[in-house]
């Protein structure tokens, strides 16, 4: 158990401007950006899970000289490395998995009353989170949320064009086409894909192309056939 607050492992140093945008994300992108507006000194982010929640709070924390803490080193701070981010811009992601305690309540309550402004990304809504006390659930009920949907096509098209140029593929028009209409309309879907592209081209030495693709996709549809099987 730590002794003293710990940064979380960082984040590639991505900023908003290189974020993928379409309708479903718009909206929390363009609340996030402007902490001076939000409803209270304290904002969760809410969206799915790959849906670029860490990307975003690193981002935020480079823009406005805040830090990013991932939520079990949060957990495990003493007292006063809490009581010392009154007055800072702190954002704890993944914040609905803080085990349940006072550390969250304490710093909810300390930044509302100070200076500091508080983001805190979750992939459920704050009302759902584990709140063992009635001033905790209080707090998170009365919170202001901005959300990311899930993706609509055009997130898919330009996440699967980011993912591509992280794994070094280069995806054809033809290939675009034939895939966007058929992947499951999830983040998660789209990043794991591209890893078994990725695998697909490696292994097999053969460039990204439609028939490939059809491949994969039907191996990830087996495999979710086999997950949704009773034991």
């Amino acid at each position: 158990m730590p002794d003293q607050l710990s940064f979380g492992f960082p984040a590639p140093g991505l900023g908003f401007d290189d974020l993928v945008n379409s309708p479903v994300n718009e909206s929390a992108l363009a609340i996030v950006q402007r902490p001076e507006n939000w409803p209270t000194p304290v904002l969760c982010l809410v969206g799915p899970p790959k849906s670029g929640l860490t990307v975003i709070a690193h981002a935020w924390a480079r823009k406005f000289g805040g830090d990013v803490f991932e939520a079990r080193a949060f957990a495990a701070a003493r007292g006063r490395d809490v009581d010392a981010r009154a007055a800072t811009y702190t954002a704890i992601d993944g914040a609905d998995r803080v085990p349940a305690g006072d550390r969250l309540l304490s710093l909810i309550n300390l930044v509302s009353a100070g200076a500091g402004r508080l983001l805190l990304t979750a992939n459920r809504p704050p009302p759902h989170w584990q709140a063992p006390s009635p001033d905790l659930k209080s707090r998170l009920n009365s919170m202001p949320v901005a959300e990311i949907y899930a993706p609509d096509e055009a997130m898919m098209l330009g996440r699967l064009k980011a993912a591509a140029v992280r794994h070094f593929l280069k995806l054809e028009p033809d290939v675009l086409k034939y895939l966007v209409p058929r992947l499951d309309l999830s983040y998660e879907a789209v990043e794991t894909f591209a890893e078994r592209l990725s695998d697909g081209v490696t292994d097999m030495g053969r460039a990204p192309s439609v028939p490939l693709v059809k491949e994969v996709l039907d191996a990830m549809e087996a495999d979710a056939e086999d997950r949704a099987k009773p034991d």
